[in-house]
């Protein structure tokens, strides 16, 4: 797939379910750190996020931590 005259894999990272910790509750952020590093490695950046996914937007902040750090 091209877009502005690059190619643009179509693979998406859906961050609906994420890793958590043993509690259960809490999502391992240091592997979805790794998760998101490895698939930008492979030339992706397409990201699905949404508030509704997890607990208090505890997607979105996962996916701003990964990104960030």
């Amino acid at each position: 797939m091209s877009y502005f005259g690059k190619e643009i894999k179509k693979l998406g990272f859906g961050m609906m379910r994420l890793p958590m910790m043993e509690d259960g509750e809490t999502t391992d952020i240091g592997q979805v750190k790794q998760m998101v590093d490895r698939f930008m490695e492979a030339g992706c950046t397409y990201f699905d996020t949404a508030y509704v996914y997890g607990k208090d937007g505890e997607s979105e902040k996962a996916m701003r931590a990964a990104l960030e750090d």
